[in-house]
């Protein structure tokens, strides 16, 4: 039963909104120690599964770049610019960014996906052009875009 502390620890650790990686290698490392591993045994543990899930990790430290971005104006700079192009269509938009991720593909390189590049970038890239062309769109149409 006390080999379940780990849970508490994390249950804690979020109600009092403590920092999520600070709060889930506190929890790993008590639930090691009351299991009877010693420090070296959950440190070893603890390096062999991230880099046996690096690319896991690679896609959950783009998220807080996103953030960042977002938060200091990549989005209305975006919507800035496509505004700024009159004659821009959210399926043009789509088929420029579609063609770009093929070309990109092409070469291995990844743009990313959904969360990574598609929320934060071209979709308001493409309400921006919907605006552009049609006035204010209805937020039906905003999901639908």
């Amino acid at each position: 039963m006390i080999k379940l502390i780990g849970i508490l620890i994390v249950i804690l650790g979020f109600s009092f909104k403590v920092e999520t990686l600070f709060t889930i290698l506190v929890a790993g490392i008590a639930t090691g120690l009351v299991s009877g591993l010693n420090f070296n045994e959950i440190l070893t543990i603890l390096g062999e599964s991230f880099v046996s899930n690096r690319g896991v990790t690679l896609f959950i430290l783009t998220l807080p770049v996103i953030g960042i971005l977002e938060r200091y104006g990549l989005k209305q700079r975006a919507v800035t610019l496509i505004k700024s192009i009159k004659n821009l269509t959210t399926g043009s938009l789509c088929t420029i960014y579609v063609l770009l991720r093929q070309i990109a593909g092409a070469f291995s390189i990844r743009i990313g996906g959904h969360a990574q590049f598609v929320r934060p970038i071209v979709n308001p890239m493409a309400q921006a052009a919907a605006e552009a062309t049609n006035g204010k769109i209805e937020e039906s149409d905003e999901e639908i875009i």
